[in-house]
């Protein structure tokens, strides 16, 4: 196996975990780390990629959401062993891991998730109008705690795809998310931000508890295309 240490150096804009992410990665993909393989320690890795400790956990915490690399108590970070899971690998490292890609994530999103939010709808009862009334509560009540709000609009999202019925469009949509939370944790910090996802949920969540089915799948659309146009407006800015 290649020795890491010499392959990782720091890198330009490294106060964006999502680039440590791809450094990791190429990594892995290039062989330096194998399945199996514990990563170098977080100090280790912020020495090397010259960044706060932060970005390497932030880092390291989405790709074992991605299910990249498993975190042991007391260990350390492993490399994962591939699974049969469905679009595991290198399907969700390939879609991620470059703004270039952001347009896909967003056309792949549309696909999905609104043909799930109109099945929601018409087949959805009160237990998933209830979930998203308790991911919206959260997400109102979440204030400053950037963590809480994405945890309680992935809560939202995932609500839906259940409603779905349909496992593959369940495991989809929880693949989806693992992607979004690389990017969108960004735009979280803006005001504005927080206060039109909210508002564009609640028109969903509306849709769904009246059974539209055409309205909710379209509130569903729009937000998508809004939350990729707010996502892209501050990447283009810097």
């Amino acid at each position: 196996m290649t020795d890491s240490a010499a392959l990782i150096r720091p890198i330009a804009r490294a106060t964006l975990p999502q680039e440590i992410v791809k450094a990791l990665t190429d990594l892995i993909m290039k062989g330096v780390w194998k399945p199996g393989d514990m990563i170098p320690s977080e100090k280790e890795l912020a020495l090397r990629f010259q960044v706060g400790r932060s970005t390497i956990r932030e880092a390291v915490k989405s790709l074992a959401v991605l299910g990249v690399l498993e975190a042991r108590a007391g260990e350390g970070s492993f490399v994962r062993e591939a699974t049969s899971e469905l679009l595991s690998g290198a399907f969700r490292w390939g879609l991620l891991l470059g703004e270039r890609n952001l347009d896909d994530l967003v056309d792949v999103r549309v696909l999905v998730e609104v043909e799930c939010t109109r099945r929601a709808a018409e087949q959805g009862g009160s237990e998933t109008s209830a979930q998203l009334a308790a991911s919206l509560k959260d997400m109102r009540e979440s204030g400053t705690n950037h963590e809480a709000f994405m945890e309680s609009d992935t809560q939202f999202h995932l609500a839906i795809a259940q409603a779905a019925r349909n496992p593959i469009f369940e495991n989809i949509g929880a693949t989806i998310q693992s992607m979004v939370r690389i990017w969108y944790p960004k735009t979280y910090y803006i005001p504005e931000t927080k206060s039109l996802t909210i508002e564009e949920h609640q028109a969903i969540a509306g849709a769904i508890a009246c059974h539209d089915g055409p309205g909710a799948a379209e509130a569903m659309r729009t937000h998508l295309t809004q939350a990729g146009a707010r996502l892209r407006r501050i990447l283009s800015a810097g």
